[in-house]
């Protein structure tokens, strides 16, 4: 199988960018809600909380490899 282009990475990892900021603020909206109408911090409620983490650090880990894909594309380019 073929390695993606640089311009396909940057793409790819773009995309998980805004999705995993995406869902951590629906669910850091569902959380705060959530725990400003009074519902205690545990169970379904704390997962929510932590899926809210989990997804800043999807987003998180591809923005590192975004940026990784931007050094090598700068490396490649012709001078």
């Amino acid at each position: 199988m073929a390695t993606p282009t640089l311009k396909q990475q940057k793409t790819f990892a773009l995309i998980r960018i805004i999705g995993g900021l995406a869902a951590a603020s629906v669910l850091g909206y569902s959380f705060v809600t959530n725990i400003l109408a009074g519902q205690p911090a545990e169970g379904p409620v704390l997962m929510t909380g932590l899926m809210a983490f989990v997804g800043l650090g999807y987003s998180a880990f591809y923005t590192r490899k975004l940026s990784r894909v931007a050094e090598a594309e700068k490396g490649a380019e012709p001078r």
